[in-house]
């Protein structure tokens, strides 16, 4: 997957279902919903990653 950009959240496709990992896949339907609830599209490099590791904790 590489890297993680802000902007680029909203253009990610979900899986179909979560694979139940711990930390969560960063394509996992639950982090991506999690993320847009936040509006990380806004957000700058720092704030972006704490958000994404919050939403990626089980």
């Amino acid at each position: 997957m590489g890297k993680l950009k802000a902007k680029d959240v909203a253009k990610l496709k979900p899986k179909s279902k979560c694979c139940k990992d711990s930390p969560r896949c960063t394509r996992c339907p639950v982090v991506i919903k999690r993320l847009c609830a936040q509006d990380c599209a806004s957000m700058c490099g720092k704030d972006f990653k704490k958000a994404l590791a919050r939403a990626r904790k089980r």
